[in-house]
């Protein structure tokens, strides 16, 4: 009960300052009334630590695009954003970091994949916009760097539209957008996805096989075959429903490959964005969009990263939690007649009092 409360007053700590900070920005710039700034501040702060993506500005003239697009509010959203797409697991690890004094192998391997796919997704938004006939084409330097920032940190759970024009996007932002959406959030955090556990645990499994190695180890810590064969079901189910939802929408509606496929990946991220042809679907189609948000929401849930005992430092030993390494430790440790007299000592004491 102790670590919940440690873990609910962290998240309403975390989202109580990022109101703060947008209130704040948001009063002075003048981006929002001085009688609704409060109630704006803490709608968004909320929407955007849960990664749920709603906004209050969709609709009003002066943000055609939903919400405000200035750096400073970008920079607060998205760092919200960041955090509560780690995951409840990664913040539990984190209030316990004074007494452990060391991240779990799932912190660790959570946080590699974030920042990977972050920088990623930041680099890659940021090369292909900046060229002739992209959304960032004339736009001002720091503008290039904190809207691909922010739209690459959005992208895996929140949704929210940094870049203009998102329907304009260049086809090699959108295919980079689409593999983001569906590597997804961390796992037990408020996103969808494969997520970036799956992702990790995989890519950690291809890379021992290319080094020949028959064990998939972390941090010296074995990562169990069960975790594996977890994470490819969950990518190999995603993956044939990702081409039968598209085959569907495709057969039952009259759009582009591409803009059906962007919308199927979306909803399995339960991730929000959209090229502007979910209004147009039909019943079906909103049905099968349904049915992948409700995979999505469902698929990442019980996989973490339970990895087993260090991995020994010399080849055939045992690890300590071993039951075999404590009686290799007991036969070492006593002589062998001392030994025979504790085991019969101890059979004798487990034998009922009648035999």
């Amino acid at each position: 009960m102790r670590l919940l409360r440690q873990v609910v007053v962290g998240i309403l700590v975390i989202e109580g300052m990022g109101a703060l900070l947008l209130y704040l920005h948001w009063r002075t710039s003048g981006i929002v009334a001085p009688d609704q700034a409060a109630f704006y501040a803490i709608f968004h702060a909320v929407s955007a630590f849960c990664n749920a993506g709603f906004d209050l500005f969709v609709g009003l003239p002066q943000f055609p695009q939903g919400i405000p697009g200035d750096n400073g509010t970008l920079l607060i959203l998205g760092a919200l954003i960041f955090l509560g797409g780690l995951g409840i697991p990664v913040f539990v690890d984190f209030s316990q970091l004074r007494r452990r004094r060391k991240l779990t192998s799932h912190t660790q391997l959570t946080l590699s994949v974030v920042i990977l796919l972050t920088l990623v997704g930041w680099l890659g938004l940021f090369l292909a916009e900046i060229q002739v006939g992209g959304v960032l084409e004339r736009s001002p330097l720091s503008e290039r760097l904190v809207h691909t920032w922010f739209q690459s940190v959005s992208t895996r759970t929140a949704g929210f539209p940094g870049l203009r024009d998102f329907d304009q996007l260049l086809p090699e932002s959108r295919l980079l957008v689409m593999a983001l959406m569906f590597i997804g959030c961390a796992p037990a955090s408020l996103g969808g996805g494969i997520t970036t556990g799956t992702f990790g645990v995989l890519g950690l499994a291809l890379w021992s096989s290319v080094r020949g190695h028959s064990v998939v180890r972390f941090k010296r810590r074995t990562v169990p075959d069960e975790t594996i064969r977890r994470a490819a079901a969950v990518l190999s189910i995603s993956l044939v429903l990702v081409f039968v939802a598209t085959w569907l929408i495709l057969v039952t509606h009259q759009v582009d490959f591409s803009d059906a496929l962007f919308e199927v990946v979306s909803a399995l991220a339960t991730c929000g964005l959209s090229l502007g042809i979910t209004g147009e679907l039909n019943l079906f189609g909103r049905f099968i969009i349904i049915l992948m948000m409700f995979w999505g929401g469902l698929a990442h849930s019980p996989l973490r990263l339970p990895c087993s005992n260090p991995v020994p430092k010399r080849a055939g030993a045992l690890p300590r939690g071993n039951p075999a390494h404590r009686l290799i430790q007991l036969k070492k440790k006593r002589p062998p007649k001392l030994e025979v007299f504790v085991y019969a000592l101890r059979d004798s004491n487990s034998r009922p009092s009648g035999s």
